[in-house]
């Protein structure tokens, strides 16, 4: 049986039924009882942040810091690289001695760039376009990280001739070069057009150190300076030194627009 809802009496604490006006025993009207209304959930705003949640901001932050930095620094550097590279070398010619036909050096990073563009195309025409990406990644990283070797010449197409047994001759010229650092060899492979640098000018060249030391230079480009240290004459210019790293971002980011526009043509 559900129990009877009543309703006290204030004057003398008679239990009335529920709805009555007035008190059965005293007749004093009856105040019905009010339901106090629970006060409204308080709204639950953001939590604070924690110390755990800046150091957390902060770690993305410089990681983003570090991107931008290696993006801007390393397509820079590789861009100047290709299209500006600086002077490597600038000294004064002690001993200076020519060859009129050597056989070129081989340069395996000429033919490691051509099997790394031929791979790629080959993804970019199937539209996997991951590959392309992470060969331009890390050669973007490569590049802030200024990596000049290894580096190939146009002279790689020649030594296609040596694997079938016709061997390419080039002139080279071999300078010692006294410079504030020590004396350093340098060494120019190829037909060159321009001035030839003489013993006793001074010089400044373009090219890739061959080793830690940087004592030996693999040099392109030769230009002789006069007694104010201004360029004079026509600079000797033998086949253009191609640092790998570089060429290959560029090549793999044109390989990963193609494969892109693959994906889309699709």
């Amino acid at each position: 049986m559900a129990a009877v809802r009543t309703v006290r009496c204030q004057r003398c604490g008679r239990e009335n039924r529920e709805g009555a006006k007035f008190c059965a025993s005293c007749g004093a009207p009856l105040t019905p009882v009010q339901e106090v209304a629970s006060p409204p959930p308080a709204e639950s705003g953001p939590p604070a942040p924690t110390a755990a949640a800046e150091e957390a901001k902060e770690a993305a932050r410089k990681i983003w810091d570090l991107v931008k930095t290696v993006v801007t620094i390393g397509a820079r550097t590789a861009w100047l690289e290709l299209r500006d590279p600086a002077p490597a070398l600038e000294g004064t010619v002690t001993e200076r001695v020519k060859v009129d036909a050597v056989t070129p050096p081989s340069e395996g990073a000429f033919w490691g760039f051509v099997v790394l563009c031929f791979v790629l195309f080959v993804f970019a025409l199937s539209s996997v376009w991951l590959f392309p990406l992470l060969a331009a990644v890390v050669t973007l990283v490569l590049s802030w990280l200024k990596w000049r070797r290894p580096y190939f010449s146009p002279l790689g197409w020649k030594s296609l001739w040596g694997l079938i047994g016709k061997p390419v001759q080039v002139p080279s010229w071999h300078l010692k070069v006294l410079t504030p650092q020590g004396e350093k060899e340098v060494f120019i492979y190829g037909e060159a057009t321009g001035d030839e640098p003489t013993q006793g000018e001074r010089v400044r060249f373009w090219g890739i150190f061959e080793d830690k030391a940087q004592t030996r230079l693999r040099a392109w480009k030769v230009q002789t300076l006069d007694s104010a240290g201004q360029p004079k004459g026509q600079p000797l210019m033998a086949p253009r030194l191609i640092p790998f790293v570089p060429a290959s971002f560029f090549a793999s980011l044109a390989l990963f627009a193609l494969a892109l526009l693959m994906s889309l043509a699709r």
